[in-house]
């Protein structure tokens, strides 16, 4: 297995407490799977799915997108791919109920997927984590097969009273401007819409849309691995 902890250190400077923060990720799960989500999956992920394809979850935090994905399709192959500790045990849970697999991967390393593998694919508040977003995105592209896509999701630019507003909870007055804050704005606001199309068109991946979700705080990106 290859040496996870480079890439704890990073999140749980970035996460803070994990147990904490992966109860988060599932609070805040239908805001980002919400219609408009399933609306782009259904125009360009799903059409090139069979009914017993494969789809794998890269990145999927406490496995919040499995039970939609077996709901929808009920007879496809899910993996996701995770290394936070409370993730995979979130995870792991629920693809025991679901008939999921979870792989204990760290993406910033070669993946234990074989090549073309997948069939669709999906990676949700993942790129901005990464060191070299380019080889997280080649790992995908070599994961997928040709003909495949992939639906990512994350934050993109946006100005520092934008970003501090939307990180302050109602029952807050306010979020305090202070060095966590603004350290999260360096990592979750580094990228615009058009680096992250420049990003995915470097590695292979045909742009198929860009869609701005959030008051253009965050944005999806419909791509395919060319056939």
């Amino acid at each position: 297995m290859s040496n996870h902890a480079p890439s704890l250190s990073h999140l749980r400077k970035h996460h803070g407490d994990f147990e904490t923060m992966c109860t988060q990720m599932q609070q805040s799960a239908a805001i980002r799977f919400d219609p408009v989500w399933w609306g782009v999956w259904q125009q360009y992920i799903a059409p090139c799915l069979p009914e017993d394809g494969h789809v794998v979850d890269f990145g999927c935090g406490p496995g919040d997108l499995f039970t939609s994905l077996r709901t929808r399709h009920p007879r496809v192959r899910l993996t996701g791919v995770e290394i936070q500790p409370a993730m995979l045990v979130a995870a792991r849970e629920l693809a025991a109920q679901l008939s999921a697999t979870i792989v204990e991967a760290d993406l910033t390393q070669p993946l234990p997927l074989a090549d073309a593998s997948a069939d669709v694919a999906a990676a949700v508040m993942v790129l901005h984590e990464m060191p070299n977003p380019l080889h997280a995105l080649g790992e995908m592209w070599r994961v997928l097969r040709p003909g495949g896509a992939l639906l990512l999701y994350d934050w993109v630019r946006q100005p520092l009273q934008t970003y501090q507003s939307m990180r302050t909870h109602p029952e807050q007055e306010g979020c305090e401007l202070d060095v966590d804050v603004l350290q999260h704005f360096r990592e979750h606001c580094a990228y615009t819409p058009d680096d992250l199309v420049f990003l995915a068109e470097t590695t292979g991946f045909a742009v198929l849309e860009v869609i701005g979700r959030v008051n253009n705080g965050f944005a999806m990106l419909a791509l395919a691995r060319p056939g």
